[in-house]
C-alpha cells in the first residue's frame, strides 16, 4: 500500500534527533552501496556443527510425524496458503508474484523498489511471505523425520532458485530487515534439519553462492537496524536472525562482531518491548507470541553454540511465558487482542499455525527451574534452561495482567 504524506509526517513527529540522524545515515549508506557493492570475503574450511542431538527425529511422536508429513506432501504438490490466499504454484514458485492482484514486483536496486505501493508491486505481504522460507523448514523437518530425500531435494531446488533470482541488494526481498532476519533463522533450521542428507554441505557451507547470501544478509542487518519508532517486533526479528546466523554460520571475519551486536540489540529491545508484567508492549496476543518465539529461537542457538546470554534476557522470556500462561483459556488460546499479521518466528510443523499454548499452557511452563518446557508432540523444542539466576521477587498475582509503563 502507498503511504500518504500525512502518514510520513506523523512518523516524523514521533522521531527524536538520534533516530532522524540514524535514518539520514541510512540514506547515505544506501546511495553508497548502489555504486560500490562489496564482495563477500573468501572463506575456507567452513563447517556446520550446530546439529540436532542424536535421536531427536526418532523421538517425534507418530501422530505429530504424520501431521508433519501430510503438510509436507501438500507443499510438495505445490499447494500452500498465505494470509488466506491459496496457492498452487509452489512446485516452481515465482518469487515476485502477488497471486492476489496478479502483479509482479519490479526488479532493480532494492532501495529503489516502491514496495509500499500496491499499484506498482502488488500486496507486498503476499510476495514476502513465501520468501521467509518457513515452508522450507517444514519440508526439511519432513526429511529429518522420514529420511525421504524428495523433501531435501525440493528444499535445495527452491533455495538455489531463490538465490539465483535474488542476488544481493536486488529486488523487493532486500528491502525490509524483518524479512532478512526471519529468512536467516529459517536457513539455520533448514541446514540443521537436512543434516544427514548427503547434499547438505554442498548446498550451504561448501556453496559460495549460499555463503555470499548469508554474508550479505548479515551485513545488511548490521547496517540498517530498525530504529526508534520502528523498533518493535521488527527489531527483535532482525536481532534474532542475525544472532542465530552468526552462531550457526560463524564462517566470516565479522561473525563474532555480528553475534555480539545482535545479542546486545536483542537484550536491549526485549527489555524495551516488554512490560514488567511480562506482556508485550504492543498489547497484541499475536505479537507477544511472535516476539516470544523469536527470543526462544535465539536462546536455543546461544545454548547450542555455547554463547553466554545475559540473565536479563532469560528473565524477560520467563516473564513473557508467565504472562502468556496467565491469559490463555482452557484450550490454551490467548485473547484476541490487538493487531495480528499472522507472522511466525520459526515454523517446523503445520504452516500458518502458532500453538501459543505450547510455551504457556503446558504444566511445566511456569516451573521456576527453567524457562521453557520440553513439550511432547513437537520437534526440537528449544532447550533454553541453564543455571537458575538469583532468586527474585515475583510480582503479585494480579500484576501479571498489568500494563506498567516501566520497561522490563
Amino acid at each position: 500500500m502507498s503511504m500518504s504524506a500525512g502518514w510520513y509526517l506523523r512518523r516524523l513527529s514521533r522521531m527524536g534527533p538520534q533516530e532522524v540522524g540514524g535514518r539520514v545515515g541510512d540514506t547515505v549508506r544506501r546511495r553508497r552501496w548502489r555504486s560500490a557493492p562489496p564482495d563477500a570475503p573468501a572463506v575456507g574450511g567452513a563447517r556446520f556443527t550446530a546439529v540436532l542431538p542424536a535421536g531427536t527425529a526418532d523421538a517425534v511422536p507418530p501422530d505429530a510425524a504424520k501431521r508433519l508429513v501430510a503438510e509436507a506432501d501438500r507443499l510438495m504438490a505445490g499447494h500452500g496458503t498465505f494470509f488466506g490466499v491459496d496457492r498452487d504454484d509452489l512446485v516452481d514458485p515465482d518469487w515476485f508474484l502477488d497471486p492476489k492482484t496478479g502483479r509482479r514486483a519490479p526488479e532493480g536496486y532494492a532501495f529503489d523498489v516502491p514496495y509500499r505501493d500496491e499499484e506498482s508491486v502488488g500486496d507486498i505481504k503476499q510476495i514476502w511471505e513465501p520468501s521467509r522460507h518457513q515452508y522450507l523448514t517444514v519440508l526439511a523437518a519432513a526429511y529429518a523425520v522420514t529420511g525421504d530425500e524428495r523433501y531435501a531435494e525440493r528444499v535445495a531446488a527452491h533455495l538455489r532458485s531463490w538465490w539465483a533470482a535474488n542476488p544481493p541488494l536486488r529486488g523487493v526481498h532486500w528491502t525490509s530487515g524483518i524479512e532478512l532476519g526471519i529468512r536467516l533463522l529459517s536457513w539455520v533450521w533448514v541446514r540443521r534439519l537436512l543434516d544427514g542428507w548427503p547434499g547438505a554441505a554442498g548446498l550451504f557451507e561448501e556453496n559460495p553462492v549460499a555463503r555470499e547470501q548469508v554474508w550479505h544478509h548479515q551485513r545488511w542487518l548490521a547496517a540498517f537496524p530498525s530504529r526508534g519508532s520502528s523498533a518493535n517486533n521488527h527489531v527483535i526479528a532482525e536481532a534474532a536472525g542475525q544472532f542465530a546466523a552468526a552462531c550457526a554460520f560463524g564462517w566470516f571475519p565479522a561473525s563474532e562482531r555480528w553475534r555480539s551486536g545482535a545479542l546486545r540489540s536483542l537484550e536491549r529491545h526485549l527489555r524495551g518491548n516488554t512490560f514488567l508484567s511480562g506482556l508485550n508492549r504492543e498489547l497484541a496476543s499475536e505479537y507477544h507470541g511472535l516476539v516470544l518465539e523469536l527470543g526462544l529461537a535465539a536462546l536455543a542457538e546461544a545454548d547450542a553454540a555455547g554463547v553466554p546470554v545475559p540473565v536479563s534476557v532469560r528473565l524477560v522470556l520467563l516473564r513473557m511465558t508467565d504472562a502468556l500462561a496467565a491469559v490463555v483459556d482452557g484450550r490454551l488460546r490467548p485473547p484476541r487482542q490487538g493487531d495480528s499479521d499472522d507472522g511466525h518466528g520459526l515454523v517446523r510443523g503445520r504452516c500458518g499455525h502458532r500453538p501459543l499454548g505450547v510455551a504457556a499452557g503446558h504444566r511445566d511452563a511456569c516451573r521456576p527451574a527453567r524457562l521453557v518446557p520440553e513439550v511432547t508432540g513437537t520437534m526440537c523444542a528449544p532447550r533454553c534452561w541453564r543455571t537458575r539466576p538469583a532468586r527474585r521477587r515475583w510480582p503479585a498475582r494480579g500484576a501479571v495482567r498489568s500494563t506498567s509503563r516501566t520497561p522490563a
